[in-house]
């Protein structure tokens, strides 16, 4: 069941100008547990987002994204700070 994941370019325009290599290899390991269960780990968002789906990572970023189940693919719309947002 695994999943294949799309990053926007804001996304990582984002990832490259905040993240430090090390945050870098923690949000990957983040992406794969979205790979596998992007359902499980992470948490659907309402009206007016319906069909968005939220994930924090360092309990400080907040990662939106939405699943594809037919095509299998997870995209990462945008990546932000949980103030900026």
């Amino acid at each position: 069941m695994n999943y294949q994941i799309d990053i926007t370019k804001e996304a990582e325009k984002w990832m490259d100008k905040k993240l430090n290599k090390e945050q870098l290899r923690r949000f990957a390991n983040k992406l794969e547990k979205l790979e596998s269960f992007p359902d499980k780990y992470g948490k659907p968002l309402k009206y007016p987002l319906s069909g968005i789906w939220e994930i924090y990572f360092e309990r400080k970023f907040r990662v939106l994204y939405e699943i594809d189940y037919e095509s299998k693919i997870v995209k990462i719309i945008t990546i932000k700070h949980k103030d900026e947002m």
